[in-house]
């Protein structure tokens, strides 16, 4: 983590080489020259990082912000979840909150590499579930409003349910490559069975 401490370190540098040099020489071409100098060298010293390390932190950088933004709309989903007056689709909801969480975690975990896409792909069906349930609760508090709101709400408590559905399908998919490897340590945890060499 010392590579955030590098522009800051080294813009300090710089102010401080570009106020030394000035103050002992007076002169406006080198005190910039020197001070450029002494910011790169320090930035380039505190910052060790190779392109492909700088790169992946950039992409890991990128995937945390997609998941923050995702677990944001997730949480206000959550709180409008309370509102929902049948319990199967409060129910329904309230799974979803809690495997998709689950989900960023285990891939994060398990393939780093695939964050971005996932938490891409997830927070744009987050986007549209809360656009879902704000519907619904407007259907919910004032059906009159609408034709066949029974239906309505109805298609809005099977859409809660295949999200929901969907999220542990993906987390269950994520446990696949773990299970691979869980059944071929079963097979290794005891040792075979040893001859009885008392008899």
């Amino acid at each position: 983590m010392r590579h955030r401490l590098a522009a800051p370190v080294a813009l300090a540098a710089a102010v401080a080489a570009f106020a030394g040099v000035f103050a002992l020489t007076g002169s406006l071409l080198w005190s910039p020259l020197l001070a450029t100098a002494t910011a790169l060298g320090l930035y380039l010293m505190v910052d060790d990082r190779t392109a492909a390390k700088i790169d992946s932190d950039s992409y890991a950088d990128d995937a945390n912000a997609r998941v923050d933004e995702a677990l944001r709309v997730l949480r206000g989903i959550e709180r409008l979840s309370r509102d929902v007056g049948h319990p199967e689709a409060r129910r329904a909801l309230q799974d979803a909150c809690r495997y998709v969480p689950e989900l960023f975690d285990r891939v994060r975990d398990r393939s780093p590499d695939s964050l971005y896409s996932t938490a891409a792909q997830v927070g744009g069906h987050l986007r549209s579930l809360d656009g879902v349930i704000r519907q619904y609760l407007d259907i919910q508090r004032q059906p009159v409003l609408y034709h066949d709101p029974e239906r309505l709400q109805r298609d809005g408590e099977v859409a809660f349910r295949r999200f929901a559905d969907f999220a542990l399908d993906s987390v269950r998919l994520v446990n696949q490559g773990e299970i691979a490897q869980y059944t071929a340590n079963l097979d290794t945890v005891a040792p075979p069975s040893l001859p009885d060499l008392g008899r």
